[in-house]
């Protein structure tokens, strides 16, 4: 026994740097001398596992209940971990209850049962393990109840026993932090409003999510990844950028759960409440129109989805051929540094009365009329447009950016609510609309849904130099307060 437990030893030192290839050989060394004790088998499986040789790892750690006659409470902790990362959730569950029914004989084994009852979210059953057992006292333990105990609603038992976890332990920032809000009688800020127990890293994702492509497509299925990008987005909902996109990705229907539970909440910010519904549209759980509820600047309201596909090649009518080498030099002569405005909007208007069907024409020269200053007769042109044609986004733009420009943030809001979206349309339209949209934005206060906005139109059109000049103003901002929410939408650029 002294021989196994000295290359046991040799084993965990490797073990603790980090250097599995080098634990696993100390362990099967040490299991060579002596089959019987279960030590050993333990880590060798856990080492095994954190190589990312999960199959093998299950096997070594079934084979130490044959060769080991006491019971192995920390053993089958690790089988149950083993299989929640497979997908088996099921028997993970089973592995788990059995380590929950065995007396553990050291506080590794009871700390190690906790754990894994954590990852399942069993609260009841960490209180019941660890009061059964002979090592309540230690800070991993006491860590462990003080959480189950306050996701219990047991305030008095958490207080008392994260008030013992002390300052120097692992999960000290952890524990101080759910101890300062039982003080405070508030709820973390977490996904789920509750009180979690791991860290990022207690999910081995640098050992783990490795491999070939097709290794690391198979885990999109499975909640283990799930809880890894939960408890991302609760380490640090400032920066959910990895973990929205494992969300994205992920198959699991607990990822749709989450996706839902950040709509409606009050996690984070307005930004990831937005990025959680068009996730949920893309995963088609929000159909295009359908109306849902959300977290909306301080209080549920009802949000609507929609969809666009953006094509390039999208036409408001046909251009009369009669019209069109005349309308493209007017285009031209728009674009110089010092376009002679009035020649421009005589020409439109010219060409609007030879061609009353084609509206853009009326739209250009409602633009030329407003470059002259000559509000009142492009908003009575803009008007007639929106009236004429609601889906010619680029009308209803103008209008808005015009009723911003002079202020009238009531009528603004008004053209914004009752705006519906075409099926299809030209990029250039909706990036229209949606730059005056976050102008309007911005006139009233709405800081972090302009940004959404202005992110979304650098999406599709990054070239464009208004987007780019609104972007490079707004590309580091960050929201400074949460909750709130701004409005939802699932767009779609196809070409």
């Amino acid at each position: 026994m002294e021989e196994c437990d000295r290359l046991h030893h040799k084993g965990l030192v490797y073990m603790q740097r980090g250097q599995f290839k080098q634990a696993i050989s100390w362990f099967t060394k040490a299991l060579a001398v002596d089959k019987s004790i279960c030590n050993p088998a333990n880590n060798l499986a856990l080492s095994l596992f954190l190589m990312g040789k999960t199959e093998e790892a299950i096997c070594v750690q079934r084979q130490s209940f044959a060769d080991c006659p006491l019971p192995n409470p920390f053993g089958l902790a690790n089988l149950s971990l083993f299989l929640l990362f497979l997908g088996d959730e099921q028997g993970a569950d089973e592995a788990a209850s059995l380590a929950a029914q065995q007396q553990a004989l050291n506080a590794e084994a009871t700390i190690k049962v906790c754990e894994m009852l954590a990852r399942l979210r069993r609260h009841r059953d960490i209180l019941a393990t660890a009061d059964a057992s002979d090592f309540g006292s230690e800070p991993y333990v006491l860590f462990y109840t003080g959480v189950a105990a306050a996701n219990l609603g047991n305030r008095d038992r958490a207080l008392a026993d994260l008030s013992r976890v002390p300052i120097g332990f692992v999960k000290a920032k952890l524990a101080q932090t759910s101890l300062q809000h039982l003080k405070n009688n508030t709820q973390p800020n977490t996904v789920r409003q509750d009180w979690p127990y791991l860290l990022p890293e207690e999910f081995y994702v640098s050992c783990l999510f490795t491999g070939d492509d097709a290794a690391i497509l198979s885990l999109v299925s499975r909640r283990y990844v799930v809880d890894f990008a939960e408890t991302l987005l609760n380490d640090n909902p400032d920066d959910p950028g990895i973990a929205m996109s494992m969300l994205e990705v992920c198959e699991h229907p607990e990822a749709v759960a989450v996706l839902r539970l950040i709509m409606k909440g009050s996690f984070g910010s307005d930004q990831l409440r937005c990025q959680a519904a068009s996730l949920l549209a893309e995963k088609g759980e929000i159909k295009p129109g359908e109306e849902f509820e959300m977290f909306h600047h301080g209080q549920c309201g009802i949000e609507k989805i929609f969809s666009i596909h953006l094509n390039p090649e999208f036409t408001y009518g046909e251009m009369p051929p009669s019209v069109g080498k005349r309308y493209h030099k007017l285009v031209l002569a728009s674009h110089k540094p010092f376009a002679d405005w009035q020649k421009i909007g005589a020409g439109y208007q010219k060409l609007a009365q030879e061609a009353p069907d084609y509206y853009p024409l009326r739209y250009n020269y409602a633009v030329s009329l407003y470059k002259c200053h000559r509000i009142q007769e492009t908003e009575s042109i803009l008007r007639s447009l929106v009236a004429e044609y609601p889906a010619y986004l680029f009308a209803r733009a103008a209008l808005l950016s015009l009723l911003v420009h002079t202020k009238r943030l009531e009528e603004a809001e008004q053209l914004a609510n009752q705006t519906d979206f075409p099926k299809e349309t030209h990029p250039d339209a909706y990036v229209a609309w949606l730059t005056s949209k976050m102008a309007y934005c911005e006139a009233i206060g709405q800081d972090a849904e302009a940004f959404s906005i202005i992110k979304t139109a650098q999406e599709i059109a990054p070239e464009n130099p208004h987007v780019a000049l609104l972007w490079s103003k707004w590309r580091n901002y960050k929201e400074k307060k949460a909750p709130a929410a701004g409005r939802a939408a699932k767009r779609k650029n196809k070409k």
